[in-house]
């Protein structure tokens, strides 16, 4: 009797449901084909069919599949748009995602998920705000974590409202919260909550999961990481450096954590260990790993490997990757910076100072800093007129701060041009005053204006300055005497009138400790002055007695030369009795007979040779060259001495002939 249609596929969904219980994923494929042959229009053998390839990471085969079920596509749209999430297609998952009215929680997960790739964070924060709105399940945890890296790349490209206030119940939660602070800037606290992280991530993966000590390391090994992070921000590179190499040593099998942590090593080693820095940037920009990284990281590890081609001297692959970086908006400045500089090492100023300018007239908001780039870039060629010129070019709000200030007065003072340092000083106080700066500033600046003048003899225009400062503090002792000091130069009536006005000595000393006072002087100055004789104000008893200044000390008497016995001021002096015996003219060298050849025979040599070596043929000239070598070289007159001729027959050694 022949089976019905429906029966078969009844015993086909029967056998399937088992297999799917069991999680047989292969028998589910074929049990999801058996389905599909008989009717390709039914959609859950598609969806076991699909989700069994995906149990198995066979994303591409799992897409094909989507893409065969053509009596399917609409209802398929949330598993093709997950396959192509996994395959790293973004923007296809992105537009297949758009083209279904799917309205479903699990759809709108998969579209936060998807936003999050895209670096879409606002529109990412809306939605995950919205699901935990309208969810309440197991997996809340799970997306309020979501939730807050969200909000920690919010933070970091500057966005002001991005806060997300949640019980940090996790790990995974005091890790993004800690991240959240590090984009604020608070290193410190962020340092704490790590590491509390940690103790918390060891505690839970072990007693609770039971996972063993390698598991945990891996687990825990981001967190490390960005401990290093902090750690090298606040400037304890050795100990990040530390930190990072443990992790290293535990080969983490996440490639972007290991490309995150030598691209940190990197910036820590800067122009030294350059073949380091090397090895360690090849595996820093690996293939594969541009999905698995943020824009904002790609980004940090281009601009170090182009950093590390000019500390190379590549200059131009260096160009090459700055001329890549420069084509977002927030590098540009630094890679134009970058090429400013390679002009500067090639001696091109005016080339760099040119590329500075048109960049700094285009980018009003990197003016300043571009600016000072040109400006230091001119100086380390010993440009300073030219330096001078880029400072003097600035507008007046950016030109008279105090850090400007003071470079141009230090630059014109290195030209010992006086009058342009002055002229730069009044100049930025007169400023200052018409935009009613606040009084600390101010005062500092009329201050240090008054100081310069003072010490380059313009004492009136010192005056000036100090009358000035003298109006926000009248009180001030401090610059009532440096006024007084600077109208003594040149108004002397005005400064005896002003001397009445300080305040009396009895009210300048209360309150002095004289024992503190003389103990800072330190233990040497009083023995100074107790060798010289000088009293001490703290002990009366070394008081000099009267007409004790009035003895004479005694003179000490110069010793005579003494001069050898011997000594004949008639006879010159040698000019090089203070050399050492080897060095002057007359001293001959010992024969060294150790590398001579020493002739042993007439074997294997000519006629001529072995007649030179028969002493009955050779001994008249044998005496002859022997006189000449062994008679004494004639001496350098020796030291003004008259020595003395030893006896002939002196004593003999004992066991002499």
């Amino acid at each position: 009797m022949a089976v019905s249609r429906e029966a078969r596929l009844q015993g086909y969904y029967t056998e399937l449901k088992k297999l799917v219980d069991n999680a047989n994923y292969p028998k589910v494929i074929r049990a999801a084909n058996r389905i599909i042959a008989e009717a390709d229009e039914e959609l859950k053998a598609w969806q076991c069919k699909i989700v069994a390839q995906i149990h198995q990471d066979q994303f591409a085969d799992a897409l094909a599949t989507c893409n065969k079920a053509v009596k399917c596509t609409e209802a398929l749209a949330y598993e093709k748009a997950y396959c192509l999430y996994r395959l790293n297609k973004v923007e296809d998952a992105w537009k297949a995602i758009g083209a279904s009215a799917d309205d479903s929680m699990r759809m709108k997960e998969l579209k936060a998920q998807i936003l999050y790739r895209l670096e879409r964070y606002d529109e990412c924060y809306n939605t995950y705000r919205d699901i935990i709105r309208s969810t309440s399940d197991d997996f809340e945890d799970e997306r309020k974590t979501n939730m807050s890296a969200v909000v920690t790349n919010r933070l970091l490209e500057g966005s002001e409202d991005a806060s997300f206030d949640v019980e940090e119940a996790t790990y995974e939660l005091q890790y993004n919260g800690a991240c959240q602070l590090l984009a604020k800037g608070q290193v410190s606290k962020a340092l704490t909550q790590l590491q509390l992280a940690e103790q918390n991530c060891k505690q839970y993966l072990m007693e609770e999961d039971g996972l063993t000590e390698e598991e945990v390391n891996e687990e825990v090994a981001i967190i490390k990481v960005q401990q290093g992070h902090c750690l090298q921000l606040l400037g304890r590179e050795k100990e990040a450096t530390a930190l990072y190499n443990a992790v290293l040593k535990t080969k983490p099998d996440d490639a972007a954590l290991v490309a995150i942590i030598n691209n940190n090593l990197v910036a820590i080693n800067r122009d030294g260990n350059v073949f380091d820095s090397k090895k360690r940037m090849k595996t820093a920009v690996a293939s594969g790993l541009e999905h698995k990284l943020t824009s904002r990281q790609r980004t940090s590890i281009a601009l170090n490997q182009c950093l590390l081609s000019y500390y190379t001297n590549q200059d131009e692959l260096c160009r090459s990757q700055a001329k890549s970086i420069a084509t977002q908006d927030d590098m540009a400045p630094v890679a134009i910076m970058i090429e400013a500089a390679l002009l500067g090492r090639d001696k091109q100023l005016k080339a760099a100072k040119l590329l500075l300018q048109e960049f700094a007239d285009d980018h009003p908001i990197a003016f300043l800093h571009t600016k000072m780039a040109a400006t230091q870039i001119l100086l380390q060629h010993g440009d300073v007129i030219g330096a001078c010129e880029v400072l003097e070019s600035l507008p007046e709000s950016e030109k008279y701060r105090p850090g400007v200030v003071g470079t141009l007065v230090t630059l014109y003072m290195t030209q010992e041009d006086k009058q342009g340092a002055s002229n730069i000083l009044r100049q930025a106080v007169q400023w200052h005053n018409k935009v009613k700066t606040s009084g600390s500033l101010l005062s500092d600046l009329w201050r240090r204006a008054a100081d310069f003048h003072l010490r380059n003899g313009d004492a009136s225009v010192a005056a000036a300055s100090l009358l000035e400062l003298r109006k926000l503090d009248p009180k001030d002792v401090k610059t009532l005497a440096q006024l007084i000091n600077a109208y003594a130069q040149f108004d002397v009536p005005a400064a005896q009138s002003l001397a009445k006005e300080l305040p009396a000595t009895t009210t300048v000393k209360e309150g002095v400790d004289v024992d503190a006072l003389e103990a800072s002087l330190g233990p040497k100055y009083f023995k100074k002055v107790l060798l010289k004789g000088e009293a001490s104000p703290a002990s009366p008893k070394t008081l000099k007695t009267p007409g004790e200044d009035i003895k004479k000390t005694k003179k000490k008497k110069k010793r005579k030369p003494r001069m050898p016995k011997d000594y004949n001021p008639n006879v010159e002096p040698d000019p090089e009795r203070w050399l050492p015996r080897w060095q002057r003219k007359g001293y001959r060298k010992k024969k060294d007979r150790r590398n001579k050849d020493i002739g042993k025979g007439t074997q294997g040599v000519s006629s001529e040779a072995a007649d030179k070596f028969d002493i009955t043929k050779s001994a008249g000239q044998h005496g002859t060259k022997s006189s000449q070598v062994l008679s004494p070289q004639p001496e350098s007159s020796g030291p003004r001495r008259n020595l003395q001729k030893k006896k002939a027959g002196g004593k003999k050694k004992k066991g002499g002939w």
